[in-house]
């Protein structure tokens, strides 16, 4: 169930990863807004699953994160789940660019 006056599940980028999305946005505006919008949809689907208590999307990796490659865009994201707190962080986010 989600606290009050909140819908859904979020998603928030670790300082290294919000640097890699900071610099991509500097270089390649169009590939920052792909990104950008993936990662809100990824938030939506993951966060789907869980509330169907179906795994989210990705490689379930031994330390609890999960490795996905970002679907057309050369980038590959690492995150963990937060049940409780409906949250996704994202720990990792590699730039092949």
């Amino acid at each position: 169930m989600s606290a009050p006056g909140r819908r859904g599940w979020t998603l928030f980028l670790a300082e290294d990863p919000a640097g890699v999305l900071e610099t991509i946005r500097s270089e390649d505006r169009e590939l920052h807004d792909q990104l950008v919008r993936f990662l809100r949809a990824l938030a939506i689907e993951a966060g789907a699953a869980i509330d169907a208590d179906k795994e989210p999307p990705g490689l379930p990796m031994g330390d609890g994160r999960y490795n996905l490659d970002v679907p057309r865009l050369p980038v590959l994201i690492s995150y963990t789940q937060y049940s409780g707190l409906r949250e996704f962080r994202v720990t990792d986010l590699l730039w092949l660019g």
